[in-house]
């Protein structure tokens, strides 16, 4: 997917920049407060929610855009084929009547779709644009960064190089069934259609709005756009051709844009927010707060965060400085002093809870005396000078001051540069941020999602990493074809082992926690079990004040 996800505020209030879920069928996230499936559904319809993200989002198109504030959105306004169900890693129908078939050689997919569904417009779905949405996304003209969700298709190649307009591999039956072959087998493919950007888009109004479709999108999904003020709210409205019966429970929701941490926590404080995820820097005071402690909840997706090193830097072609800096960063420290324990340090790009997480990784041990031994062997007694480039946002600042700090006492000078989000986004996906720190939400339960995504050559150049190893790639791209979970974990560790130890093409830092707070009549609060689009709107409803 290429993309640098910024988590937003009120789901993931702490990042701004570049997400997976456990593995293992049926793991289940923590709920929130005042369960009651037994309530009658009508005294559940009603009431607005407020809400809160830490920007405005760059646009609402899935396919060119991953922020987090995007997908998020993507996720109340858009339907996909398939979606996890409830909390848990399982996979069931959402657009689908049923769950695809798959043929024995496992290229040939059978699809059907529920009958009568309808866009929030009025508009039927029907295969037409669930061809012009993989098609879509596959054209050089849409400047997509998420191809890689239909790129196992027969003909996905040919599209992307501009040298097909159609998909070969994609064959409409009739308006409820489509047929889709793949170049070769890949284990998590129907996975990838459960990924907000996987979202159906209606054939006929996309093309119809043209670049203003960003702007104002039509979707399946329980919520439309009722307005959008920039750079201070969006509210959402009731999709009332939604396709599941009586949801949405909630008619509206608020979405407020408030950049800082402390503001946005004094409104949940003074009731004028309803659910939040809790900065690092609120956290102990509410923890420890005898009112607000009750309405804390947990939640644990599966993320990684980690510094990149542009490799076209001269300074960072060399593997000594890359692990010199790994060697740098005191984990631990950033871990206590800035996320207050919440999370764990990272020894590798892929985190618990993924097929292929290897616990015994060593990581990278803090000793900034070796670090500069590095240095020197490398040509660099003295250090060197080096811009950091990142987005704005109030938490990564401060772990990039942290790091500043560390990197210092070995005599690298970095200077951090915050941009705007688009001009950051655009030098990010050009392959020119000289250094920065990033994360990954991942998409699907599979160590694909990270290892594809983030280390394979074609990919690479998209974080800025410009990581180019053919003995990773060939690994790679084997697991990726692979239908035994066990051999792809081990030639996913392989590669790991050779890209992050033996390379140092990336700093595995940390994987974070969320804590959350929810004002005690928010009912029935559950959490996406991949951490993208946190919550689950649809099943949320208010109890009468």
């Amino acid at each position: 997917m290429l993309v640098y996800k910024k988590l937003l505020a009120s789901v993931l209030v702490m990042l701004v920049v570049v997400s997976l879920v456990g593995c293992g069928g049926g793991q289940k996230t923590q709920q929130g407060q005042g369960q009651s499936q037994s309530q009658p559904a009508d005294t559940k319809h009603g009431g607005t929610l407020q809400d809160a993200l830490g920007q405005d989002p760059p646009g609402l198109d899935v396919q060119q855009n991953s922020m987090l504030e995007t997908y998020y959105l993507g996720r109340l306004l858009f339907s996909t084929l398939v979606r996890y169900k409830g909390g848990t890693t399982d996979l069931e129908p959402e657009l689908l009547a049923e769950m695809p078939t798959v043929s024995s050689d496992g290229l040939t997919y059978h699809f059907k779709l529920k009958p009568d569904l309808k866009f929030s417009d009025g508009t039927p779905l029907t295969s037409k644009d669930v061809k012009f949405t993989f098609e879509r996304m596959l054209k050089p003209e849409t400047k997509a960064i998420n191809q890689w969700v239909f790129e196992p298709i027969k003909g996905a190649k040919d599209m992307e190089d501009g040298k097909a307009t159609e998909l070969a591999g994609f064959k409409i039956i009739n308006d409820q069934e489509f047929e889709i072959t793949l170049e070769a087998p890949y284990a998590p493919f129907v996975q990838n259609l459960a990924v907000p950007c996987a979202s159906i888009y209606p054939a006929d109004a996309t093309q119809k709005a043209g670049e203003e479709w960003t702007l104002n999108p039509i979707g399946s999904g329980p919520y439309k756009i009722a307005e959008w003020v920039h750079d201070d709210h969006i509210t959402l409205e009731r999709n009332t051709n939604y396709f599941e019966k009586d949801l949405p429970y909630i008619d509206k929701i608020q979405m407020k844009i408030i950049p800082d941490e402390a503001t946005m926590t004094m409104e949940f404080e003074n009731g004028n927010i309803d659910i939040l995820a809790i900065p690092d820097s609120e956290y102990p005071r509410l923890a420890s707060d005898p009112n607000f402690s009750k309405m804390i909840v947990e939640n644990t997706p599966l993320n990684t965060y980690f510094y990149v090193m542009n490799e076209n830097v001269k300074y960072f072609q060399d593997v000594r400085v890359r692990k010199a800096i790994a060697m740098a960063i005191d984990k631990d420290k950033i871990l206590k002093e800035l996320l207050n324990n919440r999370g764990t340090v990272a020894k590798g790009l892929l985190g618990p809870g993924i097929p292929g997480y290897n616990e015994n990784n060593p990581g990278f041990p803090y000793d900034p005396e070796q670090a500069k031994k590095l240095l020197a062997e490398a040509g660099y007694p003295n250090g060197f000078e080096v811009e950091n480039w990142q987005a704005k946002n109030e938490t990564f600042y401060k772990r990039n001051v942290a790091i500043q700090a560390m990197l210092k006492q070995i005599g690298i000078d970095m200077k951090i540069n915050q941009m705007d989000s688009a001009s950051w986004r655009q030098s990010r996906n050009n392959g020119q941020v000289p250094i920065y720190l990033a994360n990954w939400w991942a998409d699907i339960p599979d160590p694909d999602n990270y290892m594809y995504n983030i280390l394979h050559s074609s990919q690479s150049p998209g974080w800025s990493i410009n990581y180019k190893n053919p003995k990773v790639d060939e690994l790679i791209e084997k697991a990726r074809v692979s239908t035994d979970m066990n051999e792809r974990i081990k030639m996913y560790q392989e590669a790991e082992k050779i890209a992050v130890y033996d390379d140092v093409s990336i700093i595995p830092l940390f994987h974070v926690k969320e804590y959350y707070i929810v004002q005690p009549y928010v009912k029935d609060v559950q959490f996406h079990p991949t951490g993208i689009g946190s919550y689950n709107y649809k099943t949320m409803w208010l109890e009468k004040k």
